[in-house]
């Protein structure tokens, strides 16, 4: 059975074969971005591992940036002010990220309820480091399914809040490479590495 629609998977074709071109030659913009993905069982063993580059920074993205120099935020940024949002979010959905996106396609609920999971209040974001001419920090979530059932995750984003507690907003949407299961009384690890190469 098919889990993306054709042209999904054509779109995950094209970033796959483009992933493996820069792997191979080096080839990175000055900004890259991971993502890494470990499910873990209820005793904390890791039953699942998973990474593939970021493609997906949205226009909300670049918003933020304009906003610290003084540019009033779009609407786009402006979103519900839900504490267990900050940070990363899961979802379900299927279709292509586009930069207009200011929220994930299916996003999976916080809680414990049929087809939810519970957020942390807050990622675990780690300082800055410096390594060679390359800057870096990682912005980590574990979201644990407690559903009663397994839970399918096939989107993952970055959702900050760029003004305070006032705004929020979707900074990254991403489609995974391949659809992830999180057994019921288990936990998906995400994390974001970010870096800047001068």
């Amino acid at each position: 059975m098919i889990k993306y629609p054709i042209s999904t998977i054509l779109y995950l074709a094209k970033l796959s074969i483009k992933d493996k071109i820069q792997d191979t030659l080096k080839l990175y913009n000055n900004i890259d971005v991971y993502i890494t993905i470990a499910v873990k069982d209820k005793n904390g063993n890791v039953i699942k591992k998973h990474k593939q580059h970021s493609h997906s920074f949205v226009k909300n993205f670049l918003q933020v940036i304009a906003n610290i120099f003084g540019e009033t935020p779009g609407v786009n940024l402006a979103m519900a002010t839900l504490n267990w949002s900050q940070g990363l979010q899961v979802g379900t959905g299927t279709g292509t990220p586009s930069p207009n996106d200011t929220a994930l396609f299916n996003l999976i609920g916080n809680g414990t309820g049929s087809g939810q999971m519970q957020y942390p209040s807050n990622p675990t974001i780690s300082s800055l480091t410096v390594s060679g001419n390359t800057s870096s920090f990682t912005i980590t979530s574990t979201i644990a399914n407690n559903s009663g059932a397994s839970i399918t995750v096939s989107e993952v984003g970055l959702f900050a809040s760029p003004s305070g507690d006032v705004l929020y907003g979707l900074l990254t949407h991403d489609l995974l490479s391949s659809p992830i299961t999180v057994p019921n009384l288990s936990e998906i690890q995400i994390t974001y590495t970010i870096s800047v190469t001068t």
